[in-house]
């Protein structure tokens, strides 16, 4: 039977975080467990695992959870479980549910909560030293990397002995890196080879696609999606290009922010981005992401949360509550009246040119699903982790973002009343000498080049004068 006979539709319960889909999940259960269907729920973090399990036993609904604490039998315990069927309620990651058969999900409805990762673009910078191990086993033929034919068995062998050797049980003398790049060939996705930089140093990447999901989707009796959105995320676009469709969820539900107690104050002038080469770039001694921080702080009136990127160093920042970037389905917050939000999600260089791979293969743009998945939904969440998401909610909040494409898509989701206050992006300084760069910034324009950026908008995002954006280009087609 072929993978277009078999699919069925993904059932999405789109509300606000905060609107109780799980709740609703957890109300539907007992009726549904009684009429003898069998659940498995998939959670993205293992932080909610404990709150899923007690607010099921508030409501006295047996459950089984199957996490971390199986140790490295987890995927083997949780493919037993699905089989034998004892269970009528399961608790899992989806990572773990992603590696299970997906034929073992017959018989089960299975539910998501969040969006699952459907792609990735590992990058891994290689050194000379370990150059001549990969090639080994490898041959490099137009730009590309593939198994000398003959050497599959030897590759299995030794991603084998690198995993026993992180359990402690053999030594390997094969790196983490290497061991990735062997695993993704044997999984036959596509490795590409860069040529060696000034120093030495080569680039292996590739385009990830997770595609044990659509085979899940079509086994399971019924799929449901509880998120904030899907439109123009990687979870959507991905879904479509492989001929699945959307149908509402029975677990959906309509409650909505109050947006108009919000105010959104982005820290970048409107029409320019918010970017790690811009905000690392020095001002007066300082970096310019720093400056952004002590001036929000000014603005602020309590102690806010913050959410930044590693890269920034703000983990230990005094004054404000630090949350992890990956903060869905946390509700400890709800009492906080301001967020700062100071991560990006623009590609990098290297997943430039994924996205150009996947673009080639199937005849559509991914970069906006892209930015969905990196910057904007990730800045949704983060948001909504204040007292927008109570119900009884009638306290005012303040949320400090990072750019125009932030303040459209909040407005656009779920804080249309909203008001937006862009006099803090212009108390910050952003423009400089667009004829002298800093190294920062002239990585940031190079990155933006091989992207295929316009002159324009590089300009936009950078303050670097279109004249020597330009020839930076033409010396760049010129390399």
């Amino acid at each position: 039977m072929s993978r277009i006979e078999r699919i069925k539709p993904i059932h999405t319960a789109i509300a606000a975080p905060g609107a109780g889909k799980t709740e609703a999940l957890l109300s539907k259960l007992p009726t549904l467990i009684s009429s003898g269907k069998r659940l498995v729920l998939a959670i993205p973090t293992l932080a909610l695992s404990d709150e899923i399990i007690q607010r099921a036993s508030s409501k006295e609904i047996p459950c089984r959870t199957i996490d971390h604490r199986d140790g490295e039998l987890v995927v083997r315990s949780l493919e037993k479980a699905l089989e034998e069927k004892v269970d009528n309620f399961i608790v899992c990651t989806q990572e773990s549910i992603r590696r299970v058969r997906p034929s073992l999900l017959h018989g089960w409805i299975l539910v998501l909560d969040e969006l699952p990762n459907v792609v990735d673009y590992p990058d891994y910078p290689i050194k000379p030293s370990e150059i001549p191990r990969i090639l080994q086993f490898t041959v490099e033929r137009d730009g590309q990397l593939w198994i000398i034919d003959g050497l599959e068995e030897q590759v299995r062998e030794q991603v084998s002995t690198n995993r026993a050797d992180a359990r402690g049980t053999d030594c390997s003398t094969l790196g983490s890196s290497a061991a990735n790049i062997f695993r993704l060939l044997l999984s036959e996705v596509e490795v590409f080879i860069d040529q060696p930089m000034s120093d030495g140093t080569r680039h292996i990447r590739a385009v990830e696609e997770y595609l044990d999901w659509w085979d899940i989707f079509s086994s399971a009796i019924e799929s449901h999606v509880l998120a904030a959105s899907i439109k123009n995320s990687e979870f959507e676009v991905f879904a479509q290009v492989h001929g699945f469709r959307f149908v509402d969820s029975e677990f959906t539900t309509e409650w909505q922010p109050v947006s108009n107690l919000v105010t959104i104050c982005p820290v970048v002038p409107n029409g320019r981005q918010f970017s790690k080469g811009t905000m690392i770039a020095e001002h007066e001694d300082k970096r310019l992401i720093d400056i952004v921080l002590a001036t929000t702080m000014e603005h602020v009136r309590s102690t806010p949360l913050l959410l930044a990127n590693k890269w920034a160093g703000f983990s230990t920042t005094r004054g404000v509550v630090y949350v992890d970037k990956d903060c869905r389905g946390l509700n400890s917050y709800a009492n906080a009246t301001e967020v700062i939000v100071l991560f990006g999600g623009n590609p990098s260089p290297s997943e430039g040119r994924g996205l150009a791979y996947l673009k080639a293969k199937y005849g559509r743009d991914f970069e906006e699903a892209f930015i969905t998945n990196r910057l904007l939904e990730p800045t949704l969440q983060a948001v909504t982790r204040t007292a927008v998401r109570s119900r009884d909610n009638v306290k005012k909040t303040s949320f400090y973002v990072q750019d125009y494409r932030v303040v459209d898509y909040l407005l656009s989701t779920y804080f249309p009343d909203a008001t937006v206050d862009w006099s803090l992006a212009y108390t910050i300084p952003s423009r400089r000498d667009g004829r002298r760069l800093d190294e920062q910034t002239e990585k940031e324009v190079k990155r933006l080049i091989s992207l295929e950026t316009s002159a324009l908008e590089i300009h936009r995002q950078t303050g670097v004068s279109r004249k020597k954006i330009q020839k930076m280009k033409e010396a760049y087609k010129a390399a």
